[in-house]
């Protein structure tokens, strides 16, 4: 994977979450390659580290796994470990260790797994859990309690939704981390990714974005999903 800046100040700050023992928030307009990027720290450590364990959940179903399906977490997870180079890639047998919602490293016992909805966070324990979506869970309490004794680095990763959720309250209360900083427990880490972090996204492409929901008359798309707006998903704005 070749990053550009900010993805890979993304994974600077992925690790100062999973060394210190701490929690972690994404807040991030569409299309940032967030979740790419999380799975890439997933699969090395899932190749170095023996006994290595992580978790991805997500809200529904096909956001976690869909076989043959690039916009699920696993099928990303699968497709890097596929394209790992001879001498890099584990001895992994299609079907019995890439699997829906389990890839199994069988050369070191490492384990990413996956769960979905109210069952996110309930099976052990995980070096590193991420929330893919987090803003948008249905049963976000029932996840809190599940994950609060599965790991001590949750990572939630989103775009936002309306506010007074429990991933806007974390958001709110936060400290934002800017690369070098050391990672604070009493409170969650922020980690913001804005569409003028993408190096292909430029201000023509903004005001061109913003003129052709105007004219539609759906302000409110581009409030929410690429300038991080959570008045843009309220009702009745």
């Amino acid at each position: 994977m070749i990053l550009f800046r900010r993805q890979s100040e993304l994974v600077h700050f992925i690790y100062a979450c999973i060394f210190g023992d701490a929690k972690g928030l994404v807040e991030k307009s569409r299309d940032m390659g967030a979740t790419w990027g999380a799975a890439g720290v997933t699969v090395k450590e899932w190749v170095y580290q023996s006994g290595f364990v992580a978790g991805w959940g997500s809200n529904k179903a096909e956001q976690v796994d869909v076989l043959g399906n690039p916009k699920s977490i696993f099928e990303k997870l699968r497709m890097l470990i596929r394209a790992l180079p001879d001498g890099l890639r584990p001895s992994v047998v299609e079907g019995v260790d890439l699997k829906q919602h389990t890839c199994r490293n069988p050369d070191n016992g490492a384990v990413i797994d996956g769960e979905i909805g109210k069952n996110i966070g309930r099976g052990g324990r995980s070096r590193v859990y991420f929330v893919d979506e987090a803003a948008h869970l249905e049963h976000p309490e029932a996840v809190e309690a599940s994950l609060s004794e599965n790991t001590r680095c949750r990572i939630d990763i989103s775009s936002v939704s309306r506010p007074g959720t429990i991933f806007y309250r974390k958001r709110a209360a936060g400290r934002e981390w800017t690369p070098g900083d050391q990672v604070v427990k009493d409170r969650v880490n922020v980690f913001v990714m804005d569409w003028a972090d993408h190096p292909e996204k430029t201000q023509e492409w903004y005001s061109q974005r913003r003129r052709y929901y105007e004219a539609q008359g759906t302000p409110e798309v581009v409030a929410r999903e690429i300038d991080r707006d959570y008045m843009g998903a309220a009702q009745g704005i």
